[in-house]
């Protein structure tokens, strides 16, 4: 049973001569195709990235709410509501955890997008044959060779 993915054999390079002997650069190319990207691997990644991306824009919430606090700007809407009898509160505590739970949410969500973008792009690779990417290295060839 063959894996699906390429084989790749090495071979021990030979040593390489003098800058002075080298004859001009020569580019190497290897076209691939893309074919098929598994949803499983995909779903692994996308976890952690927006993970990440959440933890990251916590602590971004956390310096702003930071800053606002000492420049006064919730003290301030809470004595310009009670000018009009409204009892306004901004508890820390409670304004975060809410934003943890809607991130964790937003995680679930684009996790299952993305997985769900996966198998679009398997299907639309099914019927146009994949996306063919050019790699390409320019390699340092002794002169005779």
């Amino acid at each position: 049973m063959s894996s699906q993915y390429p084989q790749v054999q090495t071979r021990p390079l030979p040593p390489r001569p003098a800058a002075s002997a080298m004859a001009p650069a020569v580019d190497r190319r290897a076209r691939l195709v893309l074919r098929r990207l598994d949803p499983w691997s995909v779903l692994k990644f996308s976890v952690v990235f927006y993970f990440c991306l959440m933890l990251i824009s916590l602590l971004v919430f956390a310096v702003i709410w930071f800053v606002l606090v000492n420049m006064g700007v919730f003290q301030s809407v809470t004595e310009f509501a009670l000018n009009f009898n409204i009892e306004v509160g901004f508890p820390a505590g409670t304004v975060f955890r809410w934003y943890a739970f809607i991130g964790l949410l937003g995680v679930v969500v684009w996790s299952i997008v993305t997985v769900l973008l996966t198998l679009l792009f398997n299907l639309v690779n099914d019927v146009t044959g994949g996306i063919e990417v050019v790699l390409a290295e320019r390699e340092q060839r002794p002169p005779g060779s």
